[in-house]
């Protein structure tokens, strides 16, 4: 396939650089440019390794110190792209007519393509050797690569993995042709918008029952990173590029690489790939879908330096916890971020679970009716224990007869608050009532997701206004003296009175808001 019987204008030396200013810049081979917009000078010979482009740790661990090993472990081309007419446009790959292409792997192009036999869109994906941009053809390590890339994908048969179609050659050049998504790489969208939380959570369940899937078929997947996850315009992701993939039962025998700025800590110093160092590269993942930056940005270009910044730079997290995140997500996110494996998730079960406990709330909102049942039973079940209290304190154990001993009037006053006080204490642990959990009902804040248990405790006590002012009136019904029943008429009408406006306001509020929504910018909606 030589590109100069297709394209003989076709320039291989020019490279599509980036500056700085947000200028693009045309570079040829080690000549320096200077941008006409800001004036800084680009020196061709200089340019930052990429710690984001996939490499094979083989090439280092043969020679750590080898400098021409580190530049052979990752093509340019996922720094650069190639300026030009691409020479495989319109050209065949067996049954397969070669449209456009759409992207790059760590082993080769992707390319829009069009399967000539059942009509239909395929992406198709040649190796680097094979794109005419030179007589070379691909090494046979190369083609078994592309073949275990391709076995390995194939054998996941699960909708969130792109599907492999074909396998084959033209002109001894391998190539595959898989399912065309529609969709962008995550890493686009990190780059170009805030992603919301619960898609954050979406997204990380689907990644791990792929990753689950694979294991039981024996399978590492090796190289997980935003740019190996193709988000569809209906938000399903679909895991792809499994050149790295390893038989799990055999991953000792293997040659290991990945991407430096997602590989563990364990996989740089020469360890082996495991379900540990994917759910890791999985931790960077949601981390940067999360935050926007890198837990660890890793810089140099060999194992070494990279080993150095894992354990020299701690990993940071907001100070205050930003409102729109769980407040276990960030220890969600340190454990899969640990640097020893043995202190991160071990399954991807374990996994799953805790991801399910952040998972995106129903956003359909109560109606009134379950809101004032809901309220009802924990207004009652509180107010019946207290006055169970009360009769076991006056009637079965007559401590009436005794108020004037102030230890007693004490111990009886705490007794009447036992049963709010122990209410509270469920809002605060399980962030849920018990009349709610019965009516399928969850409290949401702003950003759809549970509030925060110092929000929910204080927002409980606006809720039981009612009760606790009840309550507190109790404290004064066994005493006859002028002021305490002026104090226990006072609680009670406030009581009333604040239970009137409640549900007024519930009744009244388009939204189904209640006060204490209105005050903490709260939601009830349907646990679904």
């Amino acid at each position: 396939m030589d590109p100069n019987q297709t394209n003989p204008d076709f320039e291989l030396t020019q490279l599509l650089h980036r500056c700085r200013c947000g200028n693009d810049l045309i570079l040829k081979q080690n000549v320096d440019v200077v941008c006409e917009h800001c004036g800084t000078k680009i020196a061709a010979q200089t340019i930052e390794f990429d710690t984001g482009a996939t490499v094979s740790l083989a090439d280092f661990h043969c020679d750590p110190n080898s400098m021409s090993n580190a530049d052979s472990a990752v093509s340019s081309d996922d720094a650069f792209e190639l300026v030009g007419v691409d020479p495989l446009i319109g050209q065949y790959f067996g049954h397969f007519k070669i449209i456009n292409r759409i992207g790059r792997g760590g082993m080769g192009y992707v390319y829009r393509a069009v399967d000539m036999s059942l009509r239909r869109f395929v992406a198709v994906k040649v190796l680097k050797s094979g794109t005419g941009w030179t007589n070379q053809s691909s090494a046979d390590h190369e083609v078994e690569l592309l073949l275990q890339e391709a076995v390995s994908q194939a054998r996941v048969n699960h909708p969130n993995v792109v599907t492999i179609f074909y396998v084959g050659k033209e002109q001894n050049e391998p190539f595959l042709a898989m399912e065309l998504v529609r969709g962008r790489p995550l890493s686009d969208h990190i780059e170009s918008e805030s992603i919301e939380f619960p898609k954050i959570v979406a997204i990380g369940l689907q990644i791990s029952h792929a990753l689950k899937f694979a294991q039981q078929l024996d399978i590492i997947h090796g190289d997980i990173k935003p740019s190996n996850l193709l988000i569809q315009d209906d938000d399903t992701v679909k895991l792809s590029d499994f050149g790295m993939a390893r038989r799990e039962s055999k991953a000792a025998d293997a040659n290991h690489g990945g991407t430096p700025n997602y590989l563990a800590p364990e996989l740089i110093g020469g360890g082996d790939t495991s379900i540990l160092s994917d759910i890791y590269a999985l931790g960077v993942t949601l981390y940067e879908m999360t935050f926007g930056v890198l837990p660890v940005k890793l810089r140099g270009r060999k194992p070494a330096d990279w080993t150095v910044d894992h354990y020299r730079n701690l990993v940071a997290y907001p100070t205050p916890w930003p409102e729109h995140l769980p407040e276990n997500w960030k220890s969600m996110l340190q454990r899969m971020l640990q640097k020893d494996p043995s202190q991160r998730y071990q399954t991807y079960d374990e996994l799953i679970g805790d991801l399910r406990t952040v998972e995106a709330l129903s956003t359909i909102k109560a109606k009134r009716v379950p809101r004032l049942l809901a309220g009802l039973f924990d207004y009652l079940s509180v107010l019946l224990v207290a006055a169970a209290i009360q009769f076991l304190l006056f009637n079965v154990l007559r401590l009436r007869d005794h108020t004037e001993n102030l230890a007693i009037v004490f111990v009886v006053s705490l007794a009447n608050l036992l049963p709010i006080l122990l209410y509270s204490v469920i809002i605060f642990f399980f962030r849920q009532s018990v009349g709610r959990n019965l009516l399928y009902l969850r409290v949401v804040n702003r950003y759809g997701v549970r509030p925060s248990r110092r929000t929910m405790l204080t927002r409980s006590f606006v809720r039981m206004g009612f009760v606790w002012l009840l309550i507190g009136s109790m404290v004064f019904d066994k005493q006859d003296t002028g002021w305490a029943e002026t104090m226990r008429a006072v609680l009670a009408g406030a009581a009333i009175a604040f239970l009137i406006l409640q549900i007024t306001v519930l009744l009244f509020n388009r939204n189904h808001r209640t006060i204490q929504d209105m005050v903490y910018h709260t939601d009830v909606v349907l646990d679904t």
